[in-house]
């Protein structure tokens, strides 16, 4: 009777684990997504898409390509690789010649996984969307940061909540009471099909996208880095912009208005050595955000 049980219960769990694994919603299904950016602070989000990616061959695998409307927030790399191990539940992404592991669905409770500097563990939860309920894992880091958890939040088949290319985009925002500059999954997509984030969610045209690309194009911060000051020069004559710099932990720590003409000169004046983000604004309205380092 005990030896029937046994092979009962092996039967079961053997079942219910092809099951879970044959459940897996991929990140990879002609996904799409519609992120918003935003500076808690100082003014409302702007959306922009990341459409269906192409597929591409490097080496032995094939990886899909995405074109990142916020590159100018991540170090300008507007082309990503990407490709996912669907056995194990990984997705990778291309980075300087290698596979970098962007996620790791495969990860159970207590799990910990080392990422971005820092040491992981994986609580485990389900999450309603579109069409049922999807794998929840909430990443809290073992180290503090500024006597802070660092957290991030990856969802099966959506990403994250927040850049999907990047998912530890926001999670230093904890040492900032205002949040900082953060870029967010506003909603997303599969085969078209609406999964996850605001019912009313629709992607913008791919002309307003495209146009959005064209205005940071013509604008350059440079030099980045920089020592004593840094040049601000667009291709066409700005009219009444503004120019704002925070700091590592989002707090406005300079701001230069009445930005006139084809170039204009930031000093750098009594700020210290580090990261920073700056932006200008031009009418109100978002034209370049780029991360600058002062020497």
């Amino acid at each position: 009777m005990k030896a029937k049980f046994l092979l009962v219960a092996t039967f079961l769990v053997a079942f219910f684990g092809t099951v879970s694994a044959q459940d897996y919603h991929p990140f990879l299904n002609n996904s799409s997504w519609v992120i918003n950016d935003l500076v808690a602070c100082c003014r409302p989000a702007e959306l922009r898409n990341i459409e269906e990616g192409t597929p591409t061959v490097i080496g032995s695998y094939t990886y899909t390509v995405f074109n990142d409307p916020f590159a100018e927030a991540n170090n300008n790399i507007s082309t990503v690789y990407l490709r996912e191990d669907v056995a194990t539940q990984k997705v990778y992404k291309w980075v300087d010649g290698i596979d970098v592991l962007l996620y790791d669905f495969s990860l159970q409770n207590d799990d910990t996984i080392s990422q971005y500097g820092f040491t992981f563990t994986a609580t485990i939860d389900q999450i309603a969307v579109n069409g049922g309920m999807r794998k929840r894992i909430t990443l809290r880091s073992v180290e503090l940061y500024h006597e802070e958890t660092l957290k991030m939040t990856w969802i099966e088949g959506v990403g994250t909540t927040a850049h999907p290319f990047y998912p530890d985009y926001n999670m230093r925002a904890v040492a900032s009471s205002g949040g900082g500059y953060q870029i967010r999954t506003r909603c997303s997509f599969q085969n078209g099909e609406h999964v996850f984030g605001n019912a009313n969610c629709t992607p913008t045209s791919t002309l307003a996208t495209q146009s959005q690309t064209a205005v940071v194009k013509q604008i350059v911060f440079a030099p980045n880095p920089f020592a004593t000051e840094m040049t601000i020069s667009s291709e066409t004559a700005l009219q009444n912009a503004s120019f704002q710099l925070f700091d590592v932990q989002g707090r406005l720590v300079k701001k230069v208005e009445n930005i006139n003409g084809n170039k204009a000169t930031i000093n750098r004046e009594n700020l210290g050595s580090g990261l920073y983000l700056g932006q200008l604004f031009e009418n109100g309205k978002l034209l370049k955000t780029a991360k600058l380092v002062i020497d």
